[in-house]
């Protein structure tokens, strides 16, 4: 999605360059912080003490904790200095920024739609998940989403109307995915709601009803975690598209000091999922928040969560032995 300072001329210089200069502030403050939230986030993946990040949803996760890294390393000092100099791309050019912008945006917005469909195949169908689904599958995925992002910010070097391009882009990676990612979580909580029927627990629950209780409560936990990701991409679209509407539908307000700061603000609000994505995944998330604590604050983890680690380590050596 493009982002370009959009400028106007009846807007008086000083409410310009003063808006321009605070969203350019802020988006050398959201860098900062994307950057150091995601990167932290990996370090701990990378590091994986507790060997808890071995399983699709995980790589899904860094998959999308890379490119929120992206975003925050390159795109949002690239729109800072774009502020800063306040000036509209009026020449129409495709510039690296462009097609920086389109890939990045594009890709959280597919990575988000690949962990939805993986949450509704592990609800769905548990046994053909834990048996069909590998880490290697959510990897070739997520390459896969890049390649196809990268290819459509490419189409624009095709001299392809920008109208058009800006149309197909907003239907297919925001209008689309959002109404798709609504459906499918739609699925996963009627079919939450009927399994948790199924598995009311109590004291006659036998061990095998609560071995499957335990694995319910861990797909709803990584289903809701999804589902919040979900909600902090739409809830950060939606001042963009209202913006996108009134600028197709009314150009008389284009030309407004309102509409020129509040499009302003609304193109900024689209780097904030990626502060939000690393919190919600890496803190609310038990199996990443423990793991976070035993890179960093060892001595303030339970004995309890240590051992899951070595635990992990004595299964693996005894099935080899075997």
């Amino acid at each position: 999605m493009e982002n370009v300072t959009t400028s106007s001329t009846t807007v008086p210089d000083g409410i310009r360059i003063g808006v321009c200069g605070l969203v350019g502030a802020l988006y050398l403050s959201a860098s900062i912080v994307t950057v150091t939230f995601n990167g932290l986030l990996l370090y701990v993946i990378f590091k994986d003490p507790l060997k808890c990040f071995r399983r699709p949803f995980a790589v899904y996760m860094t998959g999308l904790a890379m490119t929120d890294f992206l975003f925050g390393a390159v795109l949002n000092p690239l729109s800072a200095r774009i502020e800063f100099y306040c000036v509209k791309d009026k020449d129409g050019e495709t510039t690296f920024y462009h097609i920086i912008d389109y890939f990045i945006d594009n890709s959280a917005t597919v990575l988000i739609f690949a962990v939805s469909v993986d949450r509704l195949l592990a609800v769905a169908f548990p046994i053909f998940y834990r048996v069909s689904v590998k880490n290697t599958h959510a990897a070739i995925v997520i390459v896969c989403a890049w390649f196809y992002c990268m290819a459509f910010s490419l189409i624009q070097l095709a001299d392809v109307p920008v109208e058009i391009y800006d149309t197909v882009d907003v239907h297919m990676f925001v209008t689309f995915a959002l109404t798709a990612d609504g459906i499918i979580y739609l699925f996963i909580y009627l079919i939450l709601r009927k399994r948790r029927k199924v598995f009311p627990g109590g004291d006659e629950t036998s061990q095998k009803d609560e071995e499957q209780i335990r694995r319910l409560n861990s797909e709803k936990e990584f289903a809701f975690t999804a589902f919040l990701i979900l909600l902090a991409l739409v809830i950060t679209q939606i001042p963009y598209l209202v913006m996108t509407v009134i600028e197709a539908n009314c150009q008389s307000c284009s030309e407004t000091t309102w509409f020129f700061v509040c499009h302003e603000f609304a193109d900024f609000l689209l780097c904030l999922s990626a502060i939000a994505n690393p919190y919600l995944y890496g803190w609310r998330v038990k199996q990443s928040r423990d793991s976070l604590m035993a890179v960093f604050c060892r001595s303030r983890l339970e004995p309890a969560d240590l051992e899951i680690s070595q635990n992990t380590s004595e299964t693996k050596k005894s099935k080899i032995k075997r």
